[in-house]
């Protein structure tokens, strides 16, 4: 008995080991997801109040919650998603307009989601809204960790940095 609880006590430790380093290795990821959803319900309330309440055309309310919901985004991502091996060479205008670029790139997609669901498909704004903000939040996370992170030169220099630090935990 007392074997068996050496065994699970072992194991447990593993287990609370390979948990803390996936969230050390993921840390970015969840918090980003964390703040997308509040960028997300910041653009899906933006969109129904200006679609739903105020009868704005679906372009206009969809290209306006962009706007709102993407300055709230820059704002996240900057202060309190992306704070490890950080970009300092870059200012905060030059990263907010990379960071537009590639949002505005988004904005296509987001706006052809929109139009086939809600003037095509006839299905209800709020559930298309939903579909649309996972599908360019999926997008939007690639895009911006390159906008806010230091990147390695190419492929072979990332791999090369990361043989050399296995090899120096050694």
């Amino acid at each position: 008995m007392a074997k068996n609880k050496k065994i699970s006590s072992s194991s447990d430790t593993n287990i609370r080991h390979l948990g803390q380093k996936l969230i050390k290795r993921h840390h970015n990821l969840v918090v980003y997801m964390i703040f997308g959803f509040l960028a997300a319900l910041i653009n899906t309330i933006v969109f129904m109040m200006l679609h739903k309440w105020w009868h704005s055309a679906m372009v206009i309310s969809n290209t306006i919650a962009f706007i709102v919901s993407n300055l709230a985004s820059f704002f996240f991502n900057q202060k309190a998603v992306f704070i490890n091996n950080v970009d300092h060479d870059h200012t905060t205008w030059h990263k907010l307009v990379v960071f537009f670029a590639y949002r505005i790139i988004s904005l296509i997609p987001d706006t052809l989601i929109m139009l086939v669901g809600l003037s095509w498909m006839h299905l209800n704004a709020l559930f298309v809204k939903i579909v649309d903000q996972i599908l360019v939040g999926i997008f939007n996370y690639l895009t911006t960790r390159s906008v806010f992170q230091v990147q390695g030169n190419s492929i072979f220099t990332r791999a090369k940095n990361h043989i050399q630090e296995r090899k120096n935990k050694k």
